[in-house]
């Protein structure tokens, strides 16, 4: 089991157990990806060097996912639905990343990109970031942007129409994960008869809430088969170490 006997008590109570068996699915095949080395090659191999950042991007991003993913059983148990969505939405993000360069892949895979950018694109993605601590690290990808592409991906690849599905619910979980409506309405419980809202302290986990854990199983589900579309486009592309 990847989630503990209470965990597994908290989905059996309320009608959930399908839910479960997927997460622990997708929990087991992240594991089964794992590595606990890349060695990166000299830069003097640009393509094998390449490919180093693209497998180190590729672990990164498991990591996150995997993580996230284990941890939403505690929010669960800890009645935590605002830890919860943050660990939805974060997951969402990773799968977002693994399907941008998923969608570069194809591009250079078509001639539309020179190598040189799809390398670029890669090391930026593993050693951006935005704090001014890190004045001359280049700015990673707009996490946006990688929504945008990786929806591009799948709706080319696999739906085979346009859908949007991982912004549509991106932004779900976006007004979720913010001081809005959606937030606010976990902290309380109306009483319309006596004109008065019954705020949630102590409360125990509710029947909506497992809506956050249907939009978990669909990112957990799509990341892992983008972690082979991943593996797949590289070796297409002749990025081999």
């Amino acid at each position: 089991m990847s989630y503990s006997p209470a965990v597994h008590e908290l989905f059996d109570r309320w009608n959930h157990g399908d839910l479960l068996v997927n997460l622990e699915a997708a929990h087991q095949k992240a594991l089964d990806r794992r590595q606990d080395v890349v060695v990166i090659a000299d830069q003097s191999e640009p393509r094998k060097h390449t490919t180093s950042n693209c497998l180190v991007l590729q672990q990164a991003l498991l990591h996150r996912a995997e993580r996230l993913l284990a941890g939403a059983g505690t929010m669960l148990l800890e009645s935590n639905v605002y830890g919860l969505a943050l660990i939805v939405r974060g997951h969402y993000e990773a799968t977002a990343v693994l399907g941008y360069v998923c969608n570069r892949l194809v591009s250079l895979k078509a001639g539309n990109i020179p190598f040189e950018d799809f390398a670029l694109n890669v090391a930026v993605a593993v050693l951006g970031a935005r704090h001014e601590q890190f004045a001359k690290a280049p700015n990673p990808p707009n996490i946006m942007t990688c929504i945008e592409r990786a929806d591009r991906y799948l709706d080319a690849h696999w739906f085979k129409k346009k859908t949007g599905m991982l912004l549509d619910n991106y932004n779900w979980l976006s007004e979720f994960a913010h001081p809005n409506f959606l937030s606010n309405a976990s902290a309380y419980t109306p009483d319309i008869p006596n004109r008065r809202f019954v705020f949630r302290h102590e409360g125990d986990i509710q029947e909506s809430d497992f809506q956050l854990i249907t939009y978990l199983d669909i990112s957990a589900g799509v990341f892992a088969q983008l972690f082979d579309d991943y593996l797949r486009l590289l070796t297409e592309n002749g990025l081999t170490q």
